[in-house]
């Protein structure tokens, strides 16, 4: 509905700042100001792609199943999510104790958004109104 009622580029920038602020929520870091930082930038680039796969191809499902993708492989196989241990079980985290540390952390942030933007970008046609003739 944003995007029909304020254009494409507004609609998709304000679906991905709330999409950001709505996982300040459902990851519990509200008030952690660094952790919300983080946060807002991995999520709010993810929201950015979600809703620019939406207003190219006028379809929910391409940003349904990117995101359940996700999702899946984020929860189950890397076992990050809030069902604990699955497949893939970590040794121990990381701590943040200089800055490359924190590059490697935020990089991981980044660079999935980034290639899904990319994706969204390079391989996701914009859907167009096919006119047909009546027979």
């Amino acid at each position: 509905m944003l995007i029909q009622k304020i254009g494409t580029k507004r609609g998709v920038l304000i679906s991905a700042i709330a999409f950001g602020i709505y996982h300040w929520f459902s990851y519990g870091v509200l008030g952690n100001i660094m952790a919300m930082i983080l946060v807002f930038i991995g999520t709010g680039l993810m929201g950015y792609a979600w809703a620019w796969a939406f207003s190219k191809t006028k379809s929910i499902m391409l940003p349904f199943g990117l995101h359940l993708g996700w999702n899946f492989v984020y929860n189950t196989i890397f076992s990050k999510g809030p069902l604990g241990n699955l497949v893939l079980i970590s040794k121990g985290e990381n701590e943040l104790t200089d800055w490359a540390s924190l590059f490697n952390f935020i990089s991981g942030l980044i660079i999935v958004p980034f290639i899904v933007l990319l994706y969204v970008k390079y391989f996701v046609k914009k859907e167009t109104n096919i006119k047909t003739s009546p027979n």
